[in-house]
């Protein structure tokens, strides 16, 4: 039996999925079955395109990845820029995990990722709490109200052996 309809979600899914130009700034954890790395980190979204930039990831320095559909470019500092055709190949080939970084940008917002079926909690604001997603685990553990909007401050997303914390994030919505 399909869940009845949350029409106050949907209509708040609808406002943040039509959120396209944002960035914001915080920290993120990766941890895995081996070892945990803390940086810092400034997404800008642009549409289709983005910059991430990370500070101290992986003790290699300062790292910036610039993506555009169909090619993502990872440039660490004191290295040559490398390329691929989508995120996801780019990390699994240089971190050697499999991460969703196109549903990223989706989930940081607060919403699931089209395209792929998922199982979401709410709380009593119709804010994600929780979402299944593509195997992934997303848990919402703080919001913030930004301008009419509220937006994750405080993200996990796990799927064993990998895990990310998104924490202190200060959202900009662009125009």
């Amino acid at each position: 039996m399909d869940a009845p309809i949350n029409d106050d979600w949907v209509q708040r899914q609808e406002v943040l999925e039509a959120m396209t130009l944002w960035e914001f700034t915080g920290r993120i954890g990766v941890r895995d079955d081996r070892e945990s790395h803390s940086s810092r980190i400034r997404w800008q979204q642009r549409g289709d395109d983005y910059v991430i930039n990370l500070w101290g990831t992986l003790n290699a320095g300062a790292t910036e990845i610039t993506g555009e559909p169909g090619r993502v470019v990872l440039q660490q500092e004191g290295k040559d820029p490398l390329t691929a055709d989508t995120p996801e190949q780019l990390v699994y080939e240089q971190l050697g995990y499999e991460l969703p970084v196109a549903q990223l940008s989706y989930w940081v917002k607060g919403i699931p990722a089209p395209g792929a079926s998922s199982e979401p909690a709410f709380d009593i604001d119709n804010r994600l709490i929780s979402l299944q997603q593509s195997g992934w685990q997303v848990e919402y553990l703080g919001y913030t109200n930004y301008e009419t909007e509220s937006l994750p401050t405080r993200i996990r997303i796990h799927k064993s052996p990998l895990r990310l914390d998104f924490v202190r994030l200060d959202w900009t919505l662009l125009q």
